[in-house]
């Protein structure tokens, strides 16, 4: 179940020595930090690399460490084994411009949320707190409950707002939408199909740091195509700009100030990926080529771009750009001024890794800091390290930590993409996040407290902010499983043989992870207790008819029912359903618990529609009539999370229709769908519109072309 805002609060008081007044945290500062030391960037100088054992010998199980010399620094472990029952359940952090991290501003306690997955061990989006002061760490538990499909999110894409500090921003679909991490309440920032017209979806999203401007990936719900880019201000909600794609679309990011926005594509179809440059204010567009300096890995604050060049004549060049000013000159090595040269290599034979500037202040450039994190199998100069720098062009850089990945360790998975940190910074400046296998077979959490005084740097961050007026006000808590009604107790009857309904088997529209043989469904692919495994037939009922189906096992977890034509991808798209595991069949409704039964390999189940009225029967007797009516035309859809999980004897006919009803059904010709009802790849093409829809809810590693020049 969810932690409510009393439990949570709960937690704090008791885990973190917080005085709790009026479930307000009491405020405090941050204690200084200490060790790091600065290097050149142009220095060859190199620490060796710390073997497995080296690092467990001053690595906790969780909480406060220090980090050996010379780094000397305070860490702090967030995750050990027993958030992932053992396993290794910790997913990388995301990207180095998502905020793990709230604003923390003058809190003792940080919030930090993770992606714990669900396929091994661990329990979704999870969060997390620190106490500053005393050093106390805590899980504070999944953000969703086990039966919402949000707790499936790896939590990629995901952030903390710069302003609000129990805001987390997700994607759903085709919504963006604020989630308060301790309330629990959900609201709507934009529908992208509201403002743009049905079939599109959200990725990649950024918001500017007073929370007014955001921007986000449009792609094609039934393809995921990238369609372009759309920047939505809550100010304007009306008026949205969208940037449609000219060439080979990457991503698109708002900067901190909310004025500018920086596609990335390749426009003009040579070289490598250009900028596209849009001042919302104005509505002029410039045009910034690869080969001047434009941004491959990159960052943005108030204004202006901290982005690697890798047109460059120095290895792993780290250029700031200034976007309101001309872009057209050529390449400069150590130029001052426009373009200026931050930060370097000493070796050509690994790239600068993740650049992260979410500390950016409203002020100038030269005056702040910037922060990489990379991995690699050899031992270079400041690669296998954290490291932050100035944006002053004085070639100062700040060594931080070790960063404790091992990419020949098997922790964190067979891609090394996800043992790279890709680690990102809060908006004070102070702490750096990231993840690391420290040479083990489990990958976990880690943060840095950052001794930017050494960089001449002052921490700094927006003051905490209530949303606009304009913005909607949280109305809609996430779902939560209801404690179970008590089952009516079903008329004994003996258990029939199955029969096949009289209308005939269904045939599929489309077919995701499934195989079909006769009237039996059976999941073939996808991974172990993932919803990745889908059908929905090409047969419709209306008005009156049947869904029937019969059980071939009564362990593994499906879901079957009845959904309305448009194709959806999770267990809440099922306008009436039945849930089938363990031996349990529950009633769910649009997601909703309604009631239970239990059943047996070998039972057949009815759910029938007559004139709006929705009844469910288990072997031909009624248990459960709905209290929701339906209406309109609605398909049979099965949803699957476990390998070789089946449904079989599919098809519709009368079933257990209540008396006066007449069951129809209507068979939607190919045409209509705009598929064939066999042809393979019309079920291709079915089958990613029907993973799109909702893939940012729950779906496993999933890496989009933003990610192509990572490794």
């Amino acid at each position: 179940m969810l932690l409510g805002t009393r439990r949570i609060l709960t937690l704090l008081c008791a885990a973190l020595f917080i005085f709790c007044a009026s479930r307000n945290i009491v405020w405090a500062q941050t204690s200084s930090a200490t060790g790091g030391f600065i290097d050149s960037s142009t220095g060859n100088g190199m620490r060796p690399k710390l073997s497995a054992g080296e690092i467990a010998a001053f690595i906790p199980s969780r909480g406060t460490f220090t980090f050996p010399s010379p780094y000397s620094t305070q860490g702090i472990r967030l995750t050990n084994s027993s958030d992932c029952g053992g396993q290794d359940c910790v997913l990388s952090v995301g990207y180095s411009y998502w905020s793990n991290i709230n604003n923390h501003t003058g809190s003792d306690t940080m919030l930090v949320f993770l992606g714990l997955e669900r396929r091994q061990g661990g329990g979704g989006p999870t969060l997390f707190s620190y106490n500053k002061r005393t050093g106390q760490t805590s899980n504070l538990g999944p953000l969703f409950s086990s039966d919402t499909d949000l707790s499936w999110a790896t939590g990629e894409g995901w952030y903390f707002s710069a302003s609000q500090p129990t805001t987390l921003y997700l994607n759903n679909g085709p919504r963006m939408m604020r989630f308060d991490v301790m309330t629990h309440a959900m609201s709507e920032v934009y529908n992208v199909e509201t403002l743009l017209g049905a079939g599109r979806v959200i990725w990649q999203m950024h918001s500017s740091n007073d929370d007014h401007v955001h921007s986000a990936t449009v792609k094609d719900s039934s393809t995921y195509k990238e369609l372009g880019c759309i920047a939505f201000d809550d100010r304007h909600p009306t008026s949205p700009t969208f940037v449609a794609a000219k060439g080979d679309y990457d991503e698109c990011q708002i900067d901190k100030s909310g004025r500018y926005l920086v596609v990335k594509e390749n426009v003009d179809g040579r070289n490598g990926e250009d900028n596209r440059i849009i001042d919302l204010n104005t509505g002029n567009e410039t045009i910034f080529l690869d080969e001047n300096g434009a941004a491959g890995h990159s960052d943005l604050g108030y204004g202006y771009m901290v982005a690697e060049d890798n047109f460059n004549p120095m290895p792993g060049a780290v250029r700031v750009w200034q976007l309101g000013q001309d872009l057209s000159g050529a390449n400069q090595a150590h130029a001052a001024g426009q373009g200026t040269l931050v930060y370097e290599l000493s070796s050509w034979s690994t790239g600068i890794g993740h650049i992260a500037h979410g500390n950016s202040k409203n002020a100038a450039s030269n005056s702040q800091m910037a922060c990489v994190s990379n991995a690699s199998r050899d031992n270079l100069p400041r690669v296998n390290e954290i490291v932050c720098f100035r944006l002053d062009g004085s070639m100062q850089a700040l060594v931080v930590a070790p960063n404790m990945s091992d990419l020949n360790a098997a922790g964190g998975g067979s891609d090394d993409y996800w043992k790279i940190p890709s680690g990102n910074i809060d908006v004070t400046g102070e702490y750096f996040i990231w993840t690391a296998n420290m040479g083990t077979g489990r990958q976990d959490a880690f943060i840095v407290h950052i001794p930017q005084d050494k960089l001449g740097v002052s921490p700094g961050a927006p003051t905490p902010t209530t949303p606009s007026p304009t913005t909607p006000a949280p109305t809609t808590p996430a779902p939560t499983t209801p404690t179970p009604a008590p089952a009516p107790a079903p008329t004994p009857a003996p258990t029939p043989a199955p029969t096949t309904p009289t209308a005939g088997s269904a045939t599929w529209m489309s077919l995701m992870n499934v195989a079909e043989s006769g009237a039996t469904l059976t999941k073939t692919g996808g991974c172990s207790g993932c919803p990745d495994g889908t059908a929905v037939s090409n047969q419709m009922v209306s008005g009156a008819g049947a869904l029937q189906f019969s059980t071939d096992d009564s362990s593994t977890l499906r879901f079957v029912g009845l959904a309305a034509s448009g194709i959806g991808t999770t267990p809440s798209d099922i306008s009436f359903a039945i849930r089938l595991q363990a031996g349990v069949a529950e009633v769910r409704e649009s997601g909703t618990y309604m009631t239970e039964i239990g059943f047996g390999a070998g039972d057949t189940f009815t759910i029938a529609v007559n004139g709006g009225s929705v009844t469910y029967a288990k072997n031909g007797s009624v248990f459960y009539t709905s209290s929701n009516s339906a209406s309109g035309a609605l398909r049979a859809h099965a949803i699957f999370f476990d390998p070789n999980g089946s449904v079989r004897n599919v098809g519709f006919g009368g079933g257990a229709a209540p008396s006066g009803g007449t069951p129809t059904v209507n068979t939607v010709p190919a045409a209509q769908t705009g598929v064939s009802a066999t042809g393979g790849s019309a079920r291709l093409g079915n089958a990613l519109g029907s993973i799109v829809k909702g893939v940012s809810s729950y779906v496993g590693p999933f890496r989009t072309s933003e990610f192509d020049e990572s490794v």
